[in-house]
């Protein structure tokens, strides 16, 4: 059998992220948490069998002494096991904690993905099952007829699949990302694009480039303008020597601009079927308004500061300026509707 790897990204305290949105001073912490036990995620033995692999990204809260709570699973690359095992792995690790005028506090923006890799054969790691190919190739051909009723039956026989490999899962999304763009969905094309999982080594460059692209113009249309910036900070990266990067960069100064300016920023939210809804506050202050259906509460992440809340149509709430980068969970009905109005910066 092939040796298993599992390995995490590095976790993210999101107060110390540099990006053109750092607009107000910020209280800084005097200590970050630092990690005392990581303890390994278990490769799923189904999963290693099967020369299955995947990933799953999160958020997290470190409390007052060292412990992880409150983990949110963002992503993932469809198995449920793998999910599973690295939230279990996630649950068990210890920091030392963050510290403030002497006095432990919590670490609330913390992010990391925990990637499950197969050695490659020869060929390339395992790709796609009969089952899912068969049911791929069915829609595929659908969507190129424009049968989007057919189309729509056959995405949801997906959803049975309990266990994806990870080839399985990236065609699959960029597919439901393409049906998404040929119904206008953009808010669906863009949440499909961000459950895709492509290295850049240079046998998927192309292919990353394309995607990230993607992402970029779509979060900008969305508003979603702190996730646009990221995207673009990566692009850089990989893709450094582009000539349309030199556009992205005067859309990037037109977004600093934007978030500087005396206009609302209006985002729209969709529950969906999905369990919460996300987005990054650019702002320090914002409304819940035209909330068609039921939203249940909202969890408030910041560096250094989380809340809980419940929720009424057209509530407001303010950030202290002491409060770091700050990342908003909502969670409700399926299907529910609302706008998120982010505020003019006050003088």
């Amino acid at each position: 059998m092939n040796k298993k790897i599992v390995k995490f990204l590095p976790v993210m305290l999101l107060c110390n992220s540099v990006s053109a949105f750092e607009l107000s001073q910020h209280l800084r912490t005097s200590t970050e948490p630092t990690a005392k036990v990581r303890v390994a995620a278990k490769y799923p033995i189904e999963a290693a069998r099967n020369n299955r692999e995947g990933w799953a990204r999160f958020s997290f809260i470190i409390e007052k002494d060292g412990s992880v709570s409150n983990v949110i699973t963002e992503e993932t690359s469809g198995s449920k096991d793998i999910t599973l095992a690295a939230k279990k792995a996630i649950l068990k690790w210890q920091y030392q904690p963050a510290m403030e005028n002497g006095e432990p506090i919590q670490q609330c923006a913390n992010s990391v993905q925990i990637d499950f890799r197969m050695h490659k054969q020869k060929n390339g790691t395992t790709g796609a099952t009969k089952r899912f190919r068969s049911l791929y190739n069915k829609t595929k051909s659908a969507l190129a007829e424009k049968d989007y009723a057919e189309v729509e039956q056959l995405l949801a026989k997906f959803e049975k699949i309990k266990h994806m490999h990870l080839s399985e899962n990236n065609f699959l999304q960029l597919l439901s990302a393409q049906y998404a763009s040929d119904i206008d969905d953009p808010a669906l094309q863009l949440s499909h694009l961000n459950k895709t999982a492509f290295s850049s080594d240079p046998e998927n460059n192309q292919q990353l480039v394309s995607i990230l692209k993607q992402k970029f113009i779509l979060q900008i249309k969305l508003n979603q303008l702190k996730a646009a910036y990221s995207t673009f900070k990566y692009l850089k990266k990989i893709a450094s020597d582009e000539p349309y990067l030199a556009d992205y960069q005067v859309l990037i100064e037109r977004i600093d601009e934007f978030v500087k300016s005396e206009k609302e920023l209006v985002v729209s939210g969709d529950m969906r079927s999905n369990d919460y809804w996300h987005y990054a506050l650019v702002r320090n202050e914002f409304t819940l308004s035209n909330i068609t259906g039921k939203l249940t509460k909202m969890d408030i992440r910041c560096a250094n500061k989380r809340h809980v809340y419940s929720i009424e149509n057209n509530n407001t709430w303010t950030i202290p300026d002491t409060w770091q980068q700050c990342n908003v969970y909502i969670f409700g009905e399926n299907n529910t509707k609302f706008n998120l109005v982010e505020h003019p910066f006050k003088a």
